[in-house]
């Protein structure tokens, strides 16, 4: 099974807050941990907000099992609907991930998005990992990722030209552009990567962003806090990243700074564990990394974890304790690319907040900021 790999717009202008047009139940800050003393004094290079701003997060009434539907990307198998994801959709679910193994034609994929939209009766989001490179879910079905090394301009046009065909087939969230630097061997990025030059990475990030905008598809940066030292894949083994932050934060935040200042929809969290920021805990569930990405980067969107089958986490955690430490460490969205973990994920984080080991009020921002993303993208057409 091919698991997730992981999955905006480039103006000065952002988007509206994620939190302030939503109906008042819960008011919290942002940030949900205090900042490691370790890191706490460090910034990125050209950091958006250096702290954290009091929000009042404000959710319409729902119940548990409907946010902890809201806060799972669902992938599923199979080129139609399934029941189980359609039941998914209809109690609450937001989001679904797709696959090249969900897509067949054009035709095809209308059909499905169109079923998905039908099913959840409210905004959804209809995501893919659709990439310049080697991650290129479409190109099979004939709308291919501009190459890497396409000159600016022509690369910006043809990535708004793919962005139109994705909208009109009902994807509306691309899990691109990679923002990561690549150095060295590079096992996750090998194809995929602008390369070892930040402002190379930022410029190819930038003009991905703008052409997805003008196409009417969100975009999504990954992988926080940079993929660009990794030695080993994700997919397969347990991630280290043993660099001192300030060769982190010189080399491989000032993408991430860049694209969330150009105010990107989505930023998706990797696995590697990063000794610098918190040895502890992958950086998808280290409260430390999600206290970054608010504080330090200033960013108010929807936070996403890497697809959550791969071995880098799984290795040595369950999928119960994986889902509430990603939802309490802050991330709002987990990608269960693994059809059989959604509904493990969504009884788990149920069960949690009934019992308190994941706040009813963390559980209700997240699924707020996924709800509020789904408004904001393009809408998926029901045709039925």
């Amino acid at each position: 099974m091919v698991a997730a790999c992981a999955g905006g717009t480039p103006e000065t202008k952002p988007r509206a807050s994620p939190v302030s047009s939503l109906t008042p139940v819960v008011t919290t800050t942002v940030a949900t941990t205090t900042a490691s003393p370790t890191t706490s004094t460090i910034t990125p290079a050209t950091t958006a907000s250096s702290t954290a701003v009091p929000t009042t997060t404000t959710v319409a009434p729902r119940s548990i099992a409907e946010d902890a539907r809201t806060v799972v990307m669902a992938g599923f198998g199979g080129t139609q609907l399934d029941q189980t994801t359609s039941e998914f959709l209809a109690a609450g679910g937001r989001a679904v991930i797709l696959f090249s193994r969900n897509v067949s034609t054009p035709q095809q994929l209308a059909d499905l998005t169109s079923e998905i939209s039908c099913a959840a009766g409210e905004p959804v989001i209809v995501a893919i990992d659709q990439e310049p490179g080697r991650v290129d879910r479409l190109d099979a079905i004939g709308i291919p990722a501009p190459p890497l090394d396409t000159d600016r301009e022509q690369f910006e046009l043809l990535t708004a030209r793919m962005a139109r065909e994705m909208a009109s087939l009902g994807i509306n969230l691309d899990l691109a552009p990679i923002a990561d630097v690549a150095l060295g061997d590079n096992p996750v990025l090998e194809g995929r990567s602008s390369g070892d030059d930040p402002e190379a990475v930022i410029e190819r990030a930038l003009a991905f962003m703008s052409g997805l905008e003008a196409g009417g598809v969100g975009a999504t940066a990954k992988h926080f806090p940079g993929h660009g030292l990794s030695r080993v894949d994700p997919h397969h083994e347990v991630t280290l990243i043993d660099a001192a932050l300030e060769e982190l934060a010189e080399t491989h935040f000032p993408p991430f700074d860049a694209v969330i200042a150009a105010g990107v929809d989505a930023v998706m969290i990797g696995h590697p564990i990063y000794h610098s920021i918190d040895p502890n805990s992958p950086a998808s569930l280290s409260p430390e990394v999600l206290r970054m990405l608010r504080e330090d980067f200033g960013f108010e969107g929807v936070s996403l974890t890497d697809g959550l089958s791969m071995a880098a986490l799984r290795e040595i955690r369950t999928i119960e304790e994986i889902a509430v430490q990603a939802i309490t460490a802050g991330e709002d969205l987990l990608i269960a690319d693994r059809p059989s973990d959604v509904p493990r994920i969504v009884a788990t984080l149920v069960a949690a907040a009934v019992d308190g080991s994941v706040t009813r009020e963390r559980l209700g921002e997240a699924a707020a900021r996924v709800r509020r993303l789904a408004s904001q993208l393009t809408p998926v057409v029901c045709s039925s």
